[in-house]
């Protein structure tokens, strides 16, 4: 018998098995391929609950500020065990309040009605900024797709009198209380209609026969709850009041003097977020100390002037629009814009009809409105030139204009020279709850600066010259596109 040749320890044996083997994997993968694509299969899946709620990823949608609802509900004028007024207590609210609109339309329309609840001794009840009032948490900005809160807490804003702070010592009115408290206590409410009213006015953009009138009939009336018809909407409005040329004046130096203004303030989140950025207005030499580090005292005392800073606003986005409808109606500048004294003056140019204007005319609107970078850094090297911007090295630009156009916009102011700081609104290092309050800051910084060259048409600029008038700044320190 032959026997067989032993492949066990022999090169050519271990060759032999390792290509059977490999042989034997490929085949059989390839078998599991087929069986795969031909046959029938069954796919299991985990189903996932039925209207399972999905948490949406941090700061997709904007915040709600519930820690300021809730501080305001702690006010300790607010004694929630009652079920009715006590019998001192007296409120008006204005429940046509402005909706809509921009915050800066409704801060200037809120101190005129924390004014009026004052001089009238009633308690001021304070709602909330309102874009919308539908019971929906957030709103998309002018189909933007860009989403806000519907409703802002007046507190995330300001602080003072206007949001339930005390008054000063002197003054015995009583502390406001949110709306929430006003509906708790008073189920009943005496309803104004605000056009029935004002129909009984010599002068409907009399800010001061206004003011007089509703003095008058809420001490006239022995009802504690009392409130503006909604659908009447404000009292204070842009075409009586604040689209008028001097209406403020009638009731400036009154409302000047009084705690609405002079005990003003900006809310912790708008001066944190000032504080935060501070090195954007100052020089690193700086020893202004930081708002947060000291406790209030008076709007004069706390904002007082930065030296050596310039603040210009720019606007774009719906002022591309907003501009030329402002010739169509031919508007004037809007609030304590057209005061007497102020420089740079606008004077309305002679038109025919309202809604419609000459394109000589638009131009007009156009230069003080939405000016060119030539336009405007030939604006800002005349003021630079002026006594009041003597020692002025550094630049700050309000601003909502996209980062492309803010840096166009700085290349040209640069070119001028003699700066140590340009810097915008796109600048400023924000925490999600500031960046929905963002303009706040801006106004803040443009109260403080030592020259504000302003858009006239804004109503953000009109609230920074209305303290800067407060605040006794010199009056040609105060500027105009």
């Amino acid at each position: 018998m032959f026997e067989r040749p032993d492949y066990r320890y022999s090169t050519r044996g271990r060759q032999l098995i390792f290509i059977i083997g490999v042989v034997f994997i490929l085949t059989g993968y390839f078998l599991v391929r087929v069986a795969y694509v031909l046959l029938p299969r069954k796919v299991t899946t985990i189903p996932e609950p039925e209207n399972e709620f999905h948490a949406p990823a941090p700061y997709i949608l904007p915040p709600l500020y519930s820690e300021f609802h809730a501080s305001e509900l702690r006010l300790p004028q607010q004694d929630w065990t009652r079920t009715q007024p006590a019998q001192d207590e007296k409120f008006i609210f204005v429940s046509g309040h402005t909706r809509g609109l921009g915050w800066g339309n409704a801060v200037q329309e809120h101190i005129l009605n924390a004014y009026l609840a004052f001089k009238s001794g009633r308690t001021f009840v304070f709602g909330n900024f309102t874009w919308n009032d539908d019971g929906s948490l957030w709103s998309d900005y002018e189909g933007t797709g860009k989403m806000i809160p519907s409703q802002i807490p007046f507190s995330v804003l300001l602080q003072g009198p206007m949001v339930g702070e005390r008054f000063p010592p002197g003054y015995n009115t009583p502390r406001a209380v949110t709306r929430t408290y006003f509906d708790h206590v008073c189920p009943r409410k005496l309803e104004i209609d605000r056009g029935t009213l004002h129909s009984q006015l010599s002068s409907q953009t009399s800010s001061l026969e206004i003011t007089e009138k509703w003095i008058y009939t809420l001490n006239d009336a022995n009802e504690p709850c009392i409130q503006s018809t909604q659908g009447s909407g404000p009292i204070y409005t842009h075409h009586d009041i604040f689209g008028v040329r001097n209406s403020l004046l009638e009731i400036w130096p009154d409302l000047n003097r009084s705690p609405i203004i002079t005990h003003f303030g900006w809310s912790s989140l708008v001066e944190l977020a000032f504080d935060m950025n501070r090195d954007l207005f100052f020089p690193q030499t700086s020893d202004l100390p930081y708002l947060s580090s000291i406790a209030y005292t008076t709007n004069a005392e706390r904002y007082t002037e930065i030296p050596g800073l310039m603040v210009i606003q720019i606007r774009r986005g719906d002022y591309q629009t907003h501009c030329r409808t402002l010739a169509m109606w031919s508007e004037e500048f809007v609030s304590v814009n057209t005061f007497p004294g102020l420089r740079d003056p606008f004077t309305v140019p002679p038109h025919e009809e309202y809604g419609n204007n000459t394109p000589e005319n638009v131009e007009i609107y156009r230069k003080r409105c939405l000016p060119t970078f030539q336009e405007i850094a030939a604006k800002v090297a005349e003021v630079r030139a002026s006594p009041a911007a003597r020692g002025v090295r550094r630049l700050y630009i309000m601003t909502n204009g996209p980062q492309d156009y803010v840096r166009e916009l700085k290349d040209a102011l640069w070119i001028l020279g003699g700066w140590d700081m340009i810097a915008s609104s796109r600048d400023l290092v924000l925490n999600w709850e500031q960046k929905f309050v963002s303009q706040a800051v801006d106004m803040l910084v443009a109260q403080r600066a030592q020259v504000l060259l302003g858009n006239g048409f804004s109503t953000l600029t009109s609230n920074a010259v209305m303290m800067r008038l407060a605040n006794n700044l010199p009056i040609d320190s105060t500027r105009f596109l």
